[in-house]
């Protein structure tokens, strides 16, 4: 295929993958500006008489974060292993005690009467579920429904994309309603009658409402109705990591890795006796059989003779050449800034690249004694308050039900055996003799 760039600047492209430049005359060195250009947003919906509160501009700040991690090659994996961390090995009872004036919680067996009440609500899909909710954008919305004698029928993790938070009137000082909806995230706005309506749980009657949400949050300052991931920060970053393989996709769909140069004189097809249109057939039918001699490794190390009229003082007399181009495209470049961008995404994320199975640079691997304390950081340090806003609904259905109520439902440690790492006195260590 040909196409015509500028006055006498021609682009063949063949195979899909690769192209060769042909030029006519001194005016050849113009460049081609194939940047990378963005949309522009679309300004922010206002819709009168709107009663929630949107996320973001046109209420897609949700559906923007999702698009920019589905379109990064690590972004889920960092999400994922936040998520895993958060989660644990699930949920169930503990015993509190003191140990050196530290207070920790102590898994213990599960009575029958728990694990019924266990599988009765899911609470390892809950447990799933509102992790993900959680490591993404830093709260939690659950529905509580309640049976006719007022104890705990259901938890189900309601998709943040999904609810809005009603605004605030006359003076409340806590959100008294949400609306669900489908729609939300899609559409700019969502008529109040597409909704469906249901009031906030209530602390100080936990039993008030049939159905009611329990909304949790990271209650970072300035953030009256919602709360928003830590590594929402990285989304710029992202966007450029992003652009690196769409560089890549388009110089190969596209043709701009130019192989060849070929020039050609200016007057080559003046040919006497033909008028413009035959001159540009003529120009075509020369510029495809030159393609077709450079086109494809299936035909390399293919040899072009020519022969130039040469002067009887033995110039040769300018024609038609045919310059190999050297591709001066440098991956070294892509690859740091990659690595940089990494960096800055595990910093994001709160999460070191190896325990997210990611690869920077030349670090290829990481002893177990590292891992093991990149993962007790992790759990020790980086979980504790997220994992209380996982646990909250389930702490809030617990004392309505009356289970267990002398015991603390937590999230089960991660643990393993590390050789040369385990203390011989820990459970996890095997004291293979």
């Amino acid at each position: 295929m040909i196409r015509k760039i500028s006055n006498n600047v021609y682009m063949i492209q063949y195979a899909e993958k690769k192209a060769a430049a042909v030029t006519f005359g001194n005016d050849a060195g113009s460049a081609v500006d194939a940047a990378f250009g963005e949309k522009k947003k679309s300004a922010l919906a206002r819709a009168a008489g709107r009663k929630y509160i949107p996320r973001g501009e046109d209420d897609a700040k949700l559906l923007d974060l999702h698009k920019v991690a589905s379109e990064s090659p690590n972004k889920w994996q960092f999400l994922k292993t936040n998520r895993n961390f958060l989660a644990g090995l699930g949920v169930g009872p503990h015993v509190e005690i003191v140990v050196q004036d530290s207070l920790k919680y102590v898994p213990v067996p599960r009575t029958p009467q728990y694990r019924e009440w266990h599988e009765k609500l899911d609470l390892d899909e809950y447990a799933g579920a509102a992790s993900w909710q959680i490591t993404f954008q830093s709260e939690l919305f659950v529905k509580l429904t309640l049976a006719p004698n007022k104890k705990t029928e259901s938890l189900e993790v309601i998709d943040s994309f999904f609810i809005r938070p009603a605004k605030l009137e006359n003076g409340d000082k806590r959100i008294k309603e949400y609306y669900i909806s489908a729609k939300f995230s899609y559409q700019k706005t969502v008529k109040e009658e597409d909704c469906i309506k249901l009031p906030a749980f209530d602390p100080s009657d936990p039993t008030k409402y049939p159905v009611s949400i329990i909304h949790v949050r990271d209650r970072i300052p300035g953030q009256v109705y919602s709360s928003f991931g830590m590594w929402w920060g990285t989304e710029k970053v992202t966007k450029i990591a992003n652009r690196v393989p769409d560089f890549y996709d388009a110089t190969l769909d596209n043709g701009f890795f130019v192989t060849h140069h070929v020039e050609v004189p200016d007057d080559y097809f003046e040919k006497e006796g033909l008028d413009d249109s035959e001159k540009e057939v003529l120009k075509t039918n020369v510029l495809d059989g030159i393609a077709k001699t450079v086109i494809g490794a299936e035909k390399a190390n293919k040899i072009l003779f020519t022969f130039p009229k040469m002067n009887i003082n033995g110039t040769v007399i300018s024609g038609v050449k045919i310059n190999p181009i050297k591709n001066t495209v440098n991956d070294e470049a892509f690859l740091k800034l990659m690595d940089s961008i990494n960096v800055m995404q595990s910093a994001g994320h709160g999460v070191r690249a190896d325990l997210a199975g990611v690869s920077i640079g030349n670090n290829l691997g990481t002893s177990g004694k590292e891992l093991a304390t990149s993962a007790n950081y992790m759990q020790d340090y980086m979980t504790h308050w997220d994992r209380e806003l996982l646990l909250k609904p389930i702490r809030i259905a617990q004392k309505i039900d009356g289970i267990e109520p002398d015991k603390f439902i937590c999230v089960y440690r991660i643990s393993s055996y590390t050789f040369d790492v385990t203390p011989a006195g820990s459970p996890e260590n095997p004291k293979i003799p």
